[in-house]
């Protein structure tokens, strides 16, 4: 039995979590009862998630790290299964099959605080070194883990993320109310104080545009992040968390949308304002961002802030065809079943 490792339905939703939610939502239509099974520790956030086929059992009585570096592998032991992690950690001794994104903390430990980047670091290094198998989402990633910690190229698989979810979601226009916005008045980021997540530059672009209103959606961390002040302008709206129905509305009714990362191992956000409709997309030209997202966006050179040029990019909406969680999932399913034999 694959036993998968169900930490992440004990957090909120970022990219990270979203794999691992629309990954194990496909998987669940093409695998047979008792075949697979998510095991999650007691402070287990979605309590009335439910899959067809798929088992949800909380066990233990830790919670977090501890409870994936202890009771997690205990039970995978005891009950002679392997285990399948999705996003990004796993238990350092016999992790099985892991995920993992990006080496952000490791190409760069100066977006983060000391403490963050070196428990990542550990992780990432014995977890690249003890697993069965590698899953990361680019090219670009898969070149940094095999760049930074010597890995074969044969043991990390390269499995895409995808934009289909925001099909399921229906749209909330109450948020463009609550911030008085409207259709097409505002540039829209999706960011965090992360100083990878670049929000200097949406700050600086504001000043240069005080025509539009810059709407930021995403929640301060000022315990992972490295402190970083806020300024304030006129034309600036900080949401912080918003729930995806507000979201959808949010990218679809938007003049444009930014991303001027530093680094990403995907970079989801863009794909999904792609997926609801908006038609003016910048995204940084570092990192995986040039691979997934080709010609179907306008690229920007994070570290120089100029004015934006509205072009509506007639090949956007082509990307959506390279990328599905039901073809993810099924790749996912064949490598775990080669592994199994």
């Amino acid at each position: 039995m694959w036993i998968i490792n169900g930490r992440f339905l004990t957090q909120g939703i970022t990219g990270v979590q979203r794999f691992a939610h629309e990954i194990i939502r496909e998987l669940d239509n093409v695998v047979k009862p008792r075949e697979y099974k998510i095991l999650v520790p007691k402070n287990i956030v979605y309590k009335e998630l439910k899959y067809k086929n798929i088992e949800i059992e909380i066990c233990g009585n830790l919670e977090g790290h501890l409870w994936e570096q202890l009771e997690l592998p205990l039970y995978v032991k005891k009950n002679k299964g392997q285990l399948l992690n999705l996003c990004n950690t796993a238990p350092i001794i016999n992790p099985g099959v892991i995920a993992i994104h990006d080496i952000q903390t490791k190409v760069h430990p100066e977006f983060f605080s000391k403490k963050f980047a070196l428990w990542y670091n550990i992780l990432n290094y014995f977890n690249i070194k003890n697993s069965k198998k590698i899953i990361t989402v680019s090219e670009f990633s898969k070149n940094e883990i095999i760049k930074y910690y010597g890995v074969s190229k044969d043991k990390i698989q390269v499995i895409y993320n995808g934009w289909q979810h925001m099909d399921r979601i229906k749209q909330s226009e109450d948020i463009l109310n609550k911030f008085n916005i409207k259709t097409g008045e505002y540039i829209l980021g999706v960011s965090s104080l992360n100083p990878n997540k670049n929000f200097k530059y949406i700050l600086e672009l504001a000043k240069l545009h005080p025509e539009y209103k810059f709407v930021i959606v995403g929640k301060k961390n000022s315990t992972i992040f490295k402190e970083i002040i806020v300024e304030e302008l006129k034309n600036l709206i900080w949401t912080d968390y918003v729930n995806d129905e507000e979201l959808k509305s949010l990218y679809a009714s938007a003049k444009a949308f930014i991303f001027p990362s530093f680094y990403e191992g995907f970079g989801i956000p863009p794909l999904e304002a792609i997926a609801c409709g908006c038609k003016n997309i910048f995204v940084s030209d570092t990192s995986c961002l040039s691979e997934v997202f080709e010609d179907s966006v306008s690229y920007i050179n994070p570290k120089t802030i100029k004015k934006l040029h509205f072009i509506y990019t007639k090949n956007s909406q082509n990307i959506l065809k390279k990328f599905e969680w039901k073809v993810s999932a099924q790749k996912i399913k064949n490598m775990l079943n080669r592994l199994t034999i």
